[in-house]
């Protein structure tokens, strides 16, 4: 829900970009009508894993166009893949696809790894939706400070 720079991929967990072995960050912009229209318009892989593959990494952008077939990459025991694509309204961006990512023998941070990523599913102040059931109502009927959660591990 935010745009923005996004490490997705930072193994091992908490390593500096310069000290990362497979680092993948994407640029994420809207690009639509409505809140959701995020997208991702540039990718990176950086990273000691990916300058043993190529020079300088990998970068791809959703600018230029899809010149080959895209094919899985293999950094040390993770797979990825960067797919272009095309929304009916002809908004182009990429679609990452990892897999894998328990083989790395390490702790993964990012967004598809153990880091924190409340601030990016927060929607910006534009963007929330506000619906009071009961308005003006005498007396104190605060909800009580419960919240659903729902939470998954890659074990």
């Amino acid at each position: 829900m935010r745009e923005g720079q996004h490490v997705l991929i930072n193994i091992p967990r908490g390593a500096s970009a310069q000290k990362a072995l497979l680092r993948v960050q994407a640029s994420a912009r809207r690009l639509g009508g409505y809140c959701a229209d995020i997208y991702f318009q540039e990718l990176n892989v950086t990273g000691s894993w990916a300058e043993a593959r190529q020079a300088g990494g990998y970068r791809y952008s959703a600018s230029q166009a899809d010149s080959e077939t895209p094919e899985w990459v293999a950094f040390g025991n993770v797979d990825l893949k960067v797919v272009h694509g095309l929304t009916d309204s002809g908004v182009r961006y990429l679609n990452v696809y990892v897999k894998h990512l328990g083989r790395s023998g390490l702790v993964v941070g990012g967004l598809l790894g153990e880091d924190d990523h409340a601030d990016v599913i927060t929607p910006p102040e534009a963007c929330a939706k506000h619906l009071a059931l009961v308005d003006n109502l005498e007396g104190d009927f605060r909800a009580p400070a419960v919240r659903s959660e729902a939470v998954a591990s890659l074990a």
